[in-house]
C-alpha cells in the first residue's frame, strides 16, 4: 500500500534527465466503467512557473525516489492564476478535494477528518484508489514519527463506503453514478443527511428523488428533516412529503405549517457552508456597541 501524502513532493524527471518539477497532487476519474478507481493524471509543480498535468500513460515510472517520464510527454499547462485550465467532469484532486477535508463514513455512520489517501499498484503499473484513513497514526506518520505511528494502527475507511465533503468532490459523487450516494438505502440515506450541513443534505435528497428522500426523512430525527425540508424550495418539499404514507405526509405538513421554532427564538435557515465564502465582509460593530 502506499501512502498519498507520502509520494507528494519527489522529483519529476524528463527522458532527457532534466528536472521538469515535484509532484503536487495526482487526479482520479469517478465515473466510467465498473471498476477500480486509478490515477488519471499527475499535477507537477515547478518553481517560478505554472503547474502542468501530465496523464498517467506518460510515466515511464513511479517510485519513492522519483517519477521519470516517457520520451515526448506532453504538459498540459494550468493558467497563470495557478487555477486547473480543465479538469474532467468527473476528476477529482486527491490533495486539493480529499486529503485533510472531512468525510461522512456511511458504515460507520461517523464524521471524520481524512488523515491520508491509500493507494495500490495495480499489475498494469497503474496507481489505485483504495480509500482513506482517518485514524491518529497516519497524522504521526505524516509528521515523521512512523514508529509511533506503527503502534497507533490504521483506520482505513474503503472508497466505497464514503462521501466526501468538500465543494467539488460532494459534486462529483452527486454527478457519478458509481459514487457511494447512489447505492445507499433509506437507512443510508439518513444517516448521511444527519452528518452534512443543509445545503450538502439538500443536494442529496434533491439528488435522490422524492421516494428515497422520503424515506431519508422518515428515518432521520425529526428536527433534521425538518431543518432540510424547510431549506427546499417548496415545492420540492412538498414533493418529497407527498411520497410519504398518508399518515406520516399529515404530520409533516402540519409540521411545516407551523412557524418554525428553535429553542424560544425564530428558526433561522442556514446556509452557511465551510466552503462557502461570503461575498463582502461581515459589518463591524464599535467598542461597546452591544451586539444581537
Amino acid at each position: 500500500m502506499l501512502s498519498l501524502s507520502r509520494e507528494l513532493g519527489q522529483d519529476v524527471e524528463a527522458s532527457d534527465g532534466r528536472i521538469v518539477g515535484q509532484v503536487a497532487d495526482l487526479t482520479v476519474t469517478l465515473g466510467g466503467e465498473e471498476g477500480p478507481h486509478t490515477v488519471a493524471r499527475l499535477l507537477v509543480r515547478r518553481r517560478h512557473e505554472s503547474g502542468v498535468l501530465v496523464p498517467w500513460d506518460q510515466v515511464a515510472s513511479f517510485e519513492h525516489t522519483g517519477v521519470l517520464l516517457r520520451p515526448g510527454a506532453v504538459l498540459s499547462r494550468l493558467t497563470t492564476s495557478g487555477e486547473l485550465l480543465e479538469l474532467g467532469a468527473d476528476e477529482l484532486l486527491l490533495v486539493r478535494d480529499v486529503l485533510d477535508t472531512q468525510i461522512v463514513d456511511v458504515a460507520g455512520q461517523r464524521l471524520a477528518r481524512v488523515a491520508d489517501v491509500v493507494l495500490t499498484r495495480t499489475s498494469d503499473a497503474r496507481l489505485e484508489l483504495v480509500g482513506v484513513e482517518v485514524g491518529f497514526g497516519s497524522v504521526l506518520g505524516r509528521l515523521g514519527l512512523h514508529r509511533l505511528a506503527a503502534r497507533a494502527g490504521d483506520d482505513v475507511v474503503p472508497w466505497t463506503d464514503l462521501h466526501l465533503t468538500s465543494e467539488r468532490g460532494h459534486s462529483v459523487q452527486l454527478a457519478t453514478p458509481r459514487a457511494a450516494v447512489h447505492h445507499l438505502d433509506a437507512a443510508g440515506l439518513a444517516t448521511l443527511v444527519a452528518h452534512l450541513d443543509t445545503p450538502a443534505a439538500v443536494d442529496v435528497l434533491t439528488d435522490a428523488g422524492p421516494e428515497a428522500a422520503a424515506g431519508a426523512v422518515l428515518g432521520s430525527h425529526p428536527s433534521v428533516g425538518e431543518r432540510v425540508l424547510r431549506a427546499m424550495p417548496d415545492a420540492d418539499a412538498a414533493e418529497i412529503v407527498g411520497a410519504m404514507p398518508d399518515e406520516h405526509a399529515h404530520r409533516w405538513r402540519h409540521r411545516l405549517a407551523r412557524a418554525p421554532r428553535l429553542g424560544g427564538r425564530p428558526f433561522v435557515r442556514s446556509r452557511v457552508w465551510h466552503r462557502r465564502r461570503a461575498t463582502s465582509a461581515p459589518p463591524t460593530t464599535s467598542p461597546g456597541a452591544p451586539t444581537s
